[in-house]
């Protein structure tokens, strides 16, 4: 399998068509702990359309979500958000990436807190909080550009664009611990990129992690519990 290292902030090409490569038959329950649960902020930016926003969830998050829960076996709960200033109405675009991480980060440790305070949720240290945007962070998707960022690897926050279909899933691999170093391009049928791989055309998206990150992901989920 080919492997390579990029850049956190990855150049972006055309995308197309996904599959899912890892069938299982029959899976086991998915564990769930309601004191510490595995829970994914998704907040949506105002600059994306109402018109886009009903097949966010089916189409970007939810291939990351089966994929997720398949390798770990452990339940993550996603609660979707939106017009929510000032977290809502973040400006994200920019080129220094680490200054809007690092300001990206303080606002939603403010949305959690706020949500805790609130009495909506029980804190939890494994939470993601993900502001989902309509553009990229700088650049064009057929130029090139920024599409996505997190904080850390491991880490709790992250930024990702619709403007590439892998992007959702590629931030928050990367909040899991999973490494550009694991990225794969598979085969099944007609070749296509695993989450942590950068595309290019005519290949399509292939909506997984290959077996590197798939065990990294594992691994540092099942040492959180």
């Amino acid at each position: 399998m080919h492997k390579t290292l990029i850049k956190l902030a990855f150049l972006i090409a055309i995308s197309a068509t996904s599959f899912n490569i890892h069938a299982t038959d029959s899976p086991p329950p998915l564990k769930d702990d309601p004191i510490d649960p595995i829970r994914i902020f998704a907040i949506f930016h105002d600059d994306i359309p109402k018109s886009k926003r009903d097949s966010i969830y089916n189409e970007y998050l939810h291939p990351f979500i089966v994929e997720f829960e398949s390798i770990t076996g452990r339940k993550a709960h996603v609660v979707l958000d939106e017009n929510k200033a000032p977290y809502s109405n973040f400006q994200y675009k920019g080129d220094d990436r680490e200054k809007i991480v690092a300001e990206w980060g303080k606002l939603a440790w403010q949305y959690k807190k706020k949500r805790y305070d609130d009495k909506e949720f029980r804190a939890s240290r494994n939470d993601r909080v993900l502001l989902i945007t309509n553009d990229m962070i700088n650049g064009h998707p057929l130029f090139g550009g920024v599409a996505g960022i997190a904080d850390a690897q491991p880490g709790r926050v992250a930024i990702a664009s619709l403007d590439f279909k892998q992007a959702i899933g590629h931030e928050l691999g990367h909040t899991f611990n999973a490494d550009h170093d694991d990225g794969e391009v598979l085969y099944n049928g007609w070749w296509c990129e695993t989450f942590m791989f950068p595309p290019l055309p005519l290949r399509s998206n292939c909506m997984v992690f290959g077996d590197g990150n798939r065990k990294r992901i594992k691994d540092y989920v099942d040492s959180l519990y």
